[in-house]
């Protein structure tokens, strides 16, 4: 029995062994020869590259490489990728990158979009068009891309066709790409590249643009992309992009449609139009929704500090929303002077016009002034606007006080209107209530950080009034009536001598007063009185 048993096993050993030697000769086999079919395929990989280039439709124009290698596991290495449109523009630039196929496709010479598995692109300058449905094209260079970014044209053109008069001619335009609803399965990598986007009249120029994209052209696009610093139609620090295109629709002849978050960090307000020495950075925050061709995004803004001309403001934080070239803002709360600002108002991107409204309450005046001499709390409506030139900015709006005090002077309220453009800022209906008095003017300006002051109106409560003049006038106004007071005292002097000519005659001759005494008297009388109201209507600086 037991020499049975070990029987068995030891046949059992020996076809265990042999099924053991049996598999591993077949996958030795089997890899050497998908080896050599690899190897083959890759020997040849120059003219299966150019014939997939040929048989390829959704690039058009010639597509060109320095130098190819190849890994037996379908990966193609390449150097100095050259892709020129139809008329040999130049349309991208790759020094060096990769493409992942499959294997079998090669060796089967089965040549489709979908036998391609992955892109690698390094260094590569990528130009984008993209039309009114912001379908996908690549184009040439702008001479904008070999410019320092501060250098890049900041304004966008102005569109010289209307909207259906660009759609007819895209209708007849030769595109250098066309995707033409072929199914891609592919992951497509950037690193380090430069991209140009041209949409609409809009441009820019994106370097250190690093940027995965997983495209399954049957569900969706899935996107996580990073720049660096880039200028054009803004100036920007950077931006992050990560989220889905949904493409299930398309071939239902639908948009696809949008879901993705959207950051852009450190916007330049000068470049955006907003004044040409305003250079606080802007953060924008958003969540991007919609169709492809209409998206809409909402979230929020924020700025650690913004300057503007006479006000500086601090932690800036509001709500933003997007779409059609629109920005809108809303509930936008920011420190200033010690107060609170709550603003809210739309710019346009393309012509870069804006309006904003704002409320500022309890601004501290010692603060605003940088005195502690003048302190009352301020209130003021605001309003800028601009029509897209940055130099011609308007600020303008009124403003109310509550008590205050300027040194020891008790204050009780003021109020008036400003207007700021550039470096002229004028105000006008000022009123400073005391507790005594009322001053009033209607023409103070400040022009290049100098002051003049109009006439100034003081009231008091009591119901009498006197004015305070500017200098000119009170110069002119001085000569006249020190003229007059002169030449009154003159007749006063000769009145009060014959006065005492007569009296002394009088005395003399114990006779009674001349006839003309009295007159004299009178004209004496009414000389005092000219100099007194002469003296009442001198206004004093």
């Amino acid at each position: 029995m037991t020499r049975r048993i070990r029987s068995y096993w030891s046949k059992y050993i020996q076809l265990y062994k042999r099924g053991i030697l049996g598999i591993i000769a077949f996958i030795g086999i089997t890899v050497i020869i998908i080896s050599i079919l690899a190897t083959v395929a890759s020997r040849g990989m120059g003219v299966i590259f150019n014939e997939v280039i040929a048989r390829q439709t959704m690039m058009k124009g010639t597509i060109t490489v320095a130098s190819l290698t190849a890994t037996p596991w379908g990966t193609i290495s390449f150097e100095d990728l050259q892709w020129n449109d139809e008329e040999g523009h130049q349309l991208m630039s790759v020094p060096s990158g990769k493409i992942r196929v499959n294997m079998w496709n090669v060796i089967t010479r089965n040549f489709k979009a979908s036998a391609i598995r992955g892109i690698e692109l390094n260094d590569a300058v990528i130009v984008v068009d993209l039309d009114d449905d912001n379908r996908v094209d690549f184009v040439p260079a702008s001479p904008d891309v070999n410019k320092p970014l501060t250098e890049v044209a900041q304004w966008p053109k102005a569109p010289k066709k209307t909207t259906l008069e660009r759609q007819e001619e895209l209708g007849k335009k030769v595109r250098n790409f066309n995707w033409n609803g072929q199914h891609i399965d592919a992951i497509v990598k950037l690193s380090n590249c430069q991209l140009e986007i041209f949409q609409k009249n809009r441009h820019y120029v994106m370097n250190d643009v690093n940027a995965r994209f997983d495209i399954d052209t049957k569900r969706a696009i899935r996107v996580d992309m990073k720049t660096g610093k880039f200028g054009g139609t803004a100036i920007v620090d950077g931006l992050t992009l990560e989220g889905r295109i949904d493409l299930k629709d398309v071939l239902k002849h639908r948009m696809p449609t949008l879901n993705m978050n959207l950051n852009i960090y450190g916007v330049d307000p000068a470049s955006l139009g907003f004044g040409d020495s305003i250079h606080d950075k802007m953060t924008l925050l958003t969540r991007v929704n919609g169709d492809f061709n209409r998206p809409f995004a909402s979230g929020r803004v924020t700025m650690p500090i913004l300057k503007i001309p006479a006000s500086t403001f601090e932690n800036v934080v509001g709500d933003v929303m997007y779409q059609d070239g629109i920005l809108k803002f809303q509930d936008v709360y920011a420190n200033v002077f010690g107060g609170k600002l709550k603003a809210e108002g739309i710019y346009n991107l393309d012509t870069r016009a804006y309006e904003l409204t704002g409320v500022a309450t309890d601004v501290d005046s010692s603060i605003a002034l940088k005195t502690p001499d003048f302190a009352v709390p301020v209130s003021a409506n605001l309003n800028f606007s601009s029509n897209g030139q940055p130099k011609d900015m308007v600020v303008w709006g009124d403003f109310t006080s509550s008590a205050g005090r300027y040194i020891l002077i008790p204050i009780q309220s003021i109020t008036g209107r400003f207007h700021n453009q550039g470096r002229h800022l004028s105000f006008a209906d000022v009123k400073v209530h005391t507790l005594i008095s009322t001053i009033s003017t209607n023409a103070l300006h400040i022009d290049n950080g100098e002051l003049t002051l109009g006439p100034l109106n003081i009231t008091s409560n009591g119901g009498s009034n006197f004015a305070i003049y500017d200098e000119d006038t009170f110069d002119e106004l001085s000569n006249t009536m020190m003229n007059h007071i002169k030449n009154d005292t003159t007749q006063v002097g000769q009145n009060m001598k014959r006065v005492a000519d007569n009296t002394k005659s009088i005395h003399q001759v114990e006779l009674r007063p001349p006839s003309d005494t009295k007159d004299v008297l009178n004209d004496a009388k009414e000389s005092i009185n000219g100099i007194s109201d002469s003296l009442k209507v001198i206004k004093i600086r």
